[in-house]
C-alpha cells in the first residue's frame, strides 16, 4: 500500500449481513448446547481410577526404598498417601462434549485439595461408549479436540 491510500474497510449491508450474524448466533447456540455440565457418575469413577493409577507411579520409588530398608514407618506413610490418591481425587469441574466415539471430557483435578502430582490440574480426555462395555477410556486429548469435537 502506498502512504496515500487509506486503510481498506469491509462493509456488508442488507441481507448478507443479517445472514452472517444469524449464522454466528446459531453456531454459538449450538456450541452451548453440545456442552454437558452433568457427567454420568460412571465416567467420573472411570476417570478417578485412571488418574489414581497414573499418580501412584510417583510413589513406587519410595515404596521400593521402604521395602528394601524394611522401614515400617515409611511404608505406612506411603500406603496412606497411596490410599489418599485413590480416595482424595476430586473434580471441581467436570464437563463433556460430543457423544459416541467422539466423547470428550474436560476435568479440573485436585488431590486432597491440592494440585495433582503431575502438576496438570486441567486435563482433557477422550472416551467412547458402547452398550456392552459402557464408557471406555481412550486417551488424553488436546483442548482443541474438546472444543471442536466435530473435527475428528
Amino acid at each position: 500500500m502506498s502512504p496515500y491510500q487509506q486503510n481498506p474497510a469491509i462493509t456488508i449491508k442488507g441481507k448478507p449481513a443479517v445472514a452472517i450474524i444469524l449464522l454466528i448466533v446459531v453456531f454459538l447456540l449450538w456450541r452451548v448446547l453440545v456442552t454437558h455440565d452433568t457427567v454420568d457418575p460412571e465416567v467420573e469413577e472411570l476417570l478417578r481410577r485412571e488418574l489414581s493409577s497414573e499418580y501412584t507411579r510417583f510413589l513406587l520409588p519410595s515404596l521400593e526404598e521402604g521395602v528394601a530398608a524394611r522401614n515400617e514407618t515409611q511404608l505406612k506413610k506411603d500406603v496412606a498417601r497411596l490410599k489418599s490418591y485413590t480416595k482424595g481425587i476430586t473434580f471441581p469441574s467436570l464437563k463433556s462434549r460430543g457423544g459416541g466415539d467422539n466423547f470428550y471430557v474436560r476435568v479440573e483435578i485436585l488431590v486432597d485439595g491440592k494440585a495433582p502430582p503431575t502438576g496438570k490440574s486441567l486435563r482433557y480426555f477422550r472416551l467412547s461408549h458402547s452398550l456392552l462395555l459402557g464408557y471406555v477410556f481412550q486417551e488424553e486429548a488436546w483442548a482443541v479436540e474438546y472444543y471442536l469435537p466435530f473435527m475428528s
